[in-house]
């Protein structure tokens, strides 16, 4: 399947706005734009399709039983993983559970023993667990977006993105590009449906990608309730 690049990505944009000798947006203007969609867009593909980009981190809390956020990113350059959402944490032999800090207020400060002796939670930056333990090793499976569009080495990079599928990218670029100074509105909203059409398409391929259906559950696990 044909890749794409980001000079192609902005160029086929400038098609669909119709605006390949235009001066009123500049290429530069135009990334700044498209980088903000294709982050947009990811989030979209990720909360359709969860496991559509996955990876599964191997880290150690510090002494304050954290884990810093950042280290649940990987690669450079081109080849980024950054981190979108923590899926589930483990020991390798015991699933953390996730908590809330206003349930568990005292759990970092003082003797410590829930239900569950093991939770995790997010808090700014860290990712905290609990109980608190210098040197845990812990496994936490996220889910990650790639690089940002502005951070591709260059024009000739070729973008992360499900194949024959960057019209997606293009068609809600034009459209928030072409409503700058409210003078193509009409044309705008017409860009707006093709990409919502797209969209669909593509997240509709995307969150299935076995035969078997689609099936219905619920939010808890059998070992939540007594006899389980």
């Amino acid at each position: 399947m044909p890749a794409v690049t980001r000079a192609q990505l902005i160029s086929d944009t400038r098609e669909y706005m119709d605006a390949v000798q235009s001066t009123r947006w500049s290429d530069s203007f135009i990334q700044t734009v498209l980088n903000a969609v294709y982050d947009a867009e990811w989030s979209n593909i990720l909360n359709a399709a969860p496991y559509y980009r996955f990876a599964q981190r191997n880290v150690t809390t510090d002494a304050n039983g954290q884990v810093a956020l950042t280290a649940l990113d990987s690669g450079g350059g081109d080849s980024q993983q950054l981190l979108y959402r923590v899926m589930s944490v483990s020991d390798g032999n015991i699933l953390y559970t996730e908590t809330r800090f206003q349930d568990v207020p005292l759990a970092t400060t003082t003797n410590y023993l829930p239900v569950y002796d093991r939770l995790y939670y997010l808090t700014g930056t860290y990712l905290q667990a609990l109980p608190v333990a210098f040197g845990v090793g812990l496994y936490i499976g996220i889910n990650y977006k790639p690089t940002a569009l502005s951070d591709l080495a260059s024009d000739a990079s070729v973008l992360d993105w499900p194949p024959n599928s960057h019209l997606v990218l293009v068609y809600q670029g034009a459209y928030q590009l072409l409503l700058k100074g409210g003078a193509e509105a009409q044309s705008a909203s017409y860009l707006k449906k093709l990409a919502e059409e797209e969209r669909a398409t593509m997240l509709d391929d995307l969150r299935r990608q076995t035969i078997n259906p689609t099936r219905l559950a619920y939010p808890d696990q059998k070992w939540d309730w007594s006899g389980g």
